[in-house]
């Protein structure tokens, strides 16, 4: 049985790549809110409220860019490590970035928080990939 996506989580700090992606899932119409951030912090917090309205095993796609100022995504998910023990949902966070260097790609495959380094932008394709693989 395939599950619906219960919420998109877009983390990044290019107002434009979030809004293209925000309009692309819109399009797509695979479930949920899609809620956009421009930073980490905001985010982890976004993350914890929209805890309180899931329920056990909803699926939220989590995507965030590696490269921001300030918090980047490699402290997010520091971060994200202290507090995914009281999450009730099922987070997929696909680490996006427009990055090629290798050793990006490697620390993101290494993290236990991380299911997959993905390339923006975010293509139809790759989204209907993502649903099926993942839901």
């Amino acid at each position: 049985m395939t599950k619906n996506i219960a919420n998109i989580v877009l983390i990044d700090d290019d107002f434009a790549i979030n809004y293209f992606h925000k309009r692309l899932f819109l399009k797509l119409e695979l479930g949920g809110t899609v809620l956009p951030f421009f930073n980490a912090m905001d985010a982890l917090e976004g993350l914890l409220n929209l805890n309180k309205s899931l329920k056990k095993g909803d699926v939220v796609f989590v995507f965030l860019d590696i490269n921001m100022p300030g918090i980047d995504g490699w402290v997010f998910l520091e971060e994200y490590n202290k507090i995914q023990s009281s999450l009730i949902g099922d987070f997929k966070i696909f680490v996006l970035s427009s990055s090629i260097n290798p050793d990006d790609v490697e620390k993101a495959k290494k993290n236990p928080f991380v299911t997959d380094y993905l390339a923006k932008p975010l293509l139809i394709d790759g989204i209907m990939s993502l649903k099926e693989m993942y839901c």
